[in-house]
């Protein structure tokens, strides 16, 4: 009878085990998951925005502007154009009046300038029109690099009995050292510059024509050639 009337406080007892018992399993649960997220903290993801095509028209903006910025790359230069061209262009005017003309001559470029704009026969005074064309010369020579030669040349016919000058070779020097001195003034660095007078020792067409002797009667400003 007693063990009977024992029963359903041992139930009783039991029961209240049982549910100490799950309330400490969910307690070490907590804990644990406590003590994970604590030292192992998951990361969260952030959303990724849809691409720009699948949006409206009036968002497209403003996604844009969040987006990282890119580093826009500064363009190319423009390639400069060969020296040649380049001195060309810069006489563009003299080459037209006939007064210069501009070609390679071996390692140099030849910027040669006729005597009929720049001197009156048998003279060494540059005549006050090729002042302007001479600076521009002189501009031009100075955005090249290396010793500049100044040469001046004749025809192959002597100065009249009485001249200025008795030979060509006089003649030919006292033009260059004007046109070279001339040239200079518009350099900074004047040593690079040298003048000389080959006569007519060095004709470019034949003296047997009026053109052929006005070709030959001409100064040339001998730039070197761009490697």
């Amino acid at each position: 009878m007693s063990e009977t009337a024992d029963a359903p406080r041992k139930i009783v007892r039991i029961a209240g085990y049982g549910a100490a018992l799950a309330a400490g399993v969910m307690l070490v649960a907590a804990l644990t998951l406590w003590l994970l997220d604590l030292f192992f903290p998951v990361p969260v993801p952030h959303p990724v925005p849809p691409p720009a095509a699948l949006l409206h028209p009036a968002e497209a903006p403003a996604l844009a502007s969040q987006s990282a910025p890119v580093r826009s790359l500064a363009p190319a230069s423009a390639p400069r154009p060969d020296q040649l061209p380049r001195i060309r262009a810069g006489l563009a005017a003299e080459i037209a009046s006939g007064l210069v003309t501009v070609d390679r001559f071996g390692g140099w470029i030849a910027i040669r300038i006729a005597n009929a704009g720049s001197f009156e026969p048998g003279r060494a005074e540059l005549l006050p029109g090729f002042v302007a064309s001479g600076r521009r010369i002189a501009a031009l020579v100075e955005q090249q690099p290396g010793a500049v030669r100044v040469v001046g040349h004749t025809d192959d016919r002597a100065p009249a009995r009485g001249a200025a000058y008795k030979d060509n070779q006089a003649l030919s020097a006292a033009r260059a050292a004007a046109v070279a001195e001339l040239l200079r003034a518009g350099l900074s660095d004047k040593t690079r510059l040298g003048a000389e007078g080959h006569g007519g020792s060095e004709p470019i067409a034949a003296n047997a024509t009026a053109d052929g002797r006005a070709r030959n009667q001409r100064i040339e400003v001998l730039v070197p050639r761009a490697p």
